[in-house]
């Protein structure tokens, strides 16, 4: 059985704390400076440990950050990249898309076209300021 008993000797206040096994006499003044550093000291670990955890975030965000821009710089070097051979290709396509007239001619004879005749030729003359008059 435990039996706790509280005494003033001189200027102390003193706990005397009898568990059945051993007696223990405890010093209320120093067991009470006792929990308030146990307190402090638990409160600067808590404090030590949220500023390390929020300075790991900081470093991780930054650390993505400069992740994201390399990647950002890269894939804009591949767009420009990609559009001066884009460029070049539709350069090179404009090239081999030019018609010639000899091609033109092929294909028209091809499709049963021919020169128009004299008769279905019509003569425009143009004199300054007077218009366009047809001859016929």
């Amino acid at each position: 059985m435990k039996a706790v008993s509280e005494y003033i000797i001189g200027t102390t206040a003193v706990r005397i704390v009898d568990t059945g096994r051993r007696i223990r006499v405890i010093d209320i003044e120093k067991e009470h400076e006792r929990k308030q550093f146990k307190k402090t000291v638990v409160a600067m670990i808590f404090a030590a440990i949220l500023s390390f955890a929020t300075s790991l975030s900081v470093v991780s965000f930054h650390n993505s950050q400069t992740l994201l821009d390399k990647q950002i710089f890269t894939l804009r070097s591949e767009i420009d990249s990609l559009e001066r051979e884009n460029k070049v290709l539709e350069k090179e396509n404009e090239e081999k898309e030019k018609l010639s007239y000899n091609k033109i001619l092929k294909k028209a004879t091809a499709m049963g076209m021919g020169f128009p005749t004299k008769q279905r030729v019509k003569t425009y003359v143009y004199k300054k300021g007077s218009g366009i008059k047809i001859y016929k």
